[in-house]
């Protein structure tokens, strides 16, 4: 990643141009009240962008970020992962910077920048931080042209993610209903697939070539989550340029425990199956067969894509209007845990591609 020239600067009282899906099983009108209440004491004018439907958001968003760049205020995405990728990748293309309000489900990329948990506290650094010009670079990962600040997957995760969902939808949106989702999916048969993989470590290395049979290949960008399975990758990707890869072999159901344990307990590099690795770009693609399409997630949204598929660092960062110091989760975030939204995630979380109870999961 290329750190670019820092974009304009918002002004700061400028408009706050607030985008807020509605997400299944969750209380929209508490979500609203909550954060109205959080800017209250503040002397901004709020612009709410809310999608009627879920698909409508990535529209949204880019109405959203052109408003803001319009007027000089800030696009802000209020909510988990996979809003934060909708405004950032609008807000990534037209080169503008973006605050965040956690309001998801683990709030992995919010924890990992070390912003507050609770929405009055985050509503009042980030003001705070668009009062001074504050804003950091932070980097991002592609595959193919869909951006992901936290991971991407292929294989088991995006079965995972449909019936997290249907699971919410029917038992509400909370920490509890995704990590018993996850338990169930993980220990559903699933079938592996072979993968040819062509990667670089680092730019301007020689590629290498393997091929690997997986039921998984997962793509990190989240050195928290990396951590906290205890994965050394964690740390190329937090000095950039590098993404960590996880490759899942096929198991059965006690190997599959095992592997569950391992995660949980932050010792997945000790499992025997699976291959952790960190590169700076890397395509893949079936060895055998070749379907016209595999499903992909990306920061917990799903898209079918034709492979081959390459992932890979981008070469701008994203910006993000915090305080210009990094206080990661165990930190600035940590302090305002007992008043946030939602219960303060556990020191494991699952991971979403190896299932429940296992390390971190994308919201």
């Amino acid at each position: 990643m290329t750190t670019a020239p820092r974009p304009p600067a918002v002004h700061p009282h400028g408009r706050i141009h607030l985008v807020v899906p509605k997400r299944p099983g969750a209380d929209f009108d508490l979500v609203r009240a909550k954060l109205e209440g959080a800017f209250a004491a503040h002397a901004h004018d709020v612009v709410w962008h809310v999608p009627d439907e879920r698909g409508d958001i990535v529209d949204l968003a880019y109405k959203a970020v052109r408003d803001a760049q319009a007027d000089g205020g800030l696009v802000v995405a209020a909510g988990g992962d996979g809003t934060i990728n909708a405004v950032a990748a609008a807000a990534l293309r037209e080169a503008v910077p973006m605050g965040v309000i956690p309001m998801g489900t683990f709030n992995y990329f919010s924890r990992e920048h070390g912003l507050a948990l609770d929405p009055e506290v985050a509503v009042q650094d980030m003001l705070h931080a668009m009062e001074r010009g504050d804003m950091r670079p932070v980097q991002v990962g592609f595959v193919n042209d869909r951006m992901f600040v936290v991971n991407a997957a292929v294989g088991l995760y995006p079965r995972l993610l449909a019936e997290r969902e249907m699971a919410s939808k029917r038992f509400g949106r909370s920490r509890m209903v995704a990590i018993l989702s996850a338990v169930w999916s993980m220990f559903r048969p699933a079938g592996g697939r072979r993968w040819r993989v062509i990667m670089r470590t680092h730019e301007g290395a020689q590629a290498q070539q393997e091929e690997h049979l997986v039921t998984t290949l997962f793509v990190g960008n989240n050195p928290l989550q990396l951590d906290r399975m205890g994965l050394e990758q964690a740390q190329s990707v937090a000095d950039g340029g590098q993404l960590g890869v996880v490759l899942l072999q096929p198991q059965d159901r006690w190997a599959v425990a095992r592997t569950v344990w391992h995660a949980a307990t932050g010792q997945l590099a000790r499992d025997s199956a699976v291959t952790s690795i960190a590169c700076a770009e890397m395509t893949v693609a079936p060895a055998s067969w070749r379907p016209a399409q595999v499903k992909v997630a990306f920061d917990g949204e799903r898209e079918w894509m034709a492979p081959p598929l390459r992932f890979r660092v981008h070469d701008q960062p994203l910006w993000l209007v915090t305080r210009t110091t990094l206080d990661r989760d165990g930190d600035a975030a940590s302090q305002h845990e007992q008043v946030a939204v939602e219960p303060a995630a556990p020191a494991v979380v699952p991971l979403p591609a190896l299932g429940a109870a296992a390390a971190l999961a994308a919201s």
